[in-house]
């Protein structure tokens, strides 16, 4: 499944190596924005490119901040050795 997956992203996305010059291995298609696979089942994928940028940087911004938590929570792990479940439990 995963594998299927990847075959379906690699032909989306890049140009076949066959077709590539030998000193530009892995281009991307010109047609092709990296992370649009056309997988948009509910319809929330803005039409208007300039919208549809402002939403992928939305996104970065947002999985950057979910990482910085997701650091603190290790950092806060390793200084006491209490898990996020425990701080959160003992507060109460």
């Amino acid at each position: 499944s995963i594998g299927a997956t990847e075959q379906f992203r690699a032909e989306k996305g890049w140009v076949d190596p066959s077709e590539t010059p030998i000193d530009a291995p892995g281009m991307l298609k010109a047609d092709y924005t990296p992370g649009d696979l056309g997988f948009d089942p509910l319809g929330l994928k803005p039409e208007d490119p300039e919208e549809f940028r402002e939403m992928q940087t939305k996104e970065l911004q947002n999985g950057r901040l979910a990482m910085l938590a997701a650091a603190g929570f290790l950092a806060q792990e390793a200084t006491d050795g209490k898990g996020i479940i425990e701080h959160l439990t003992s507060m109460s």
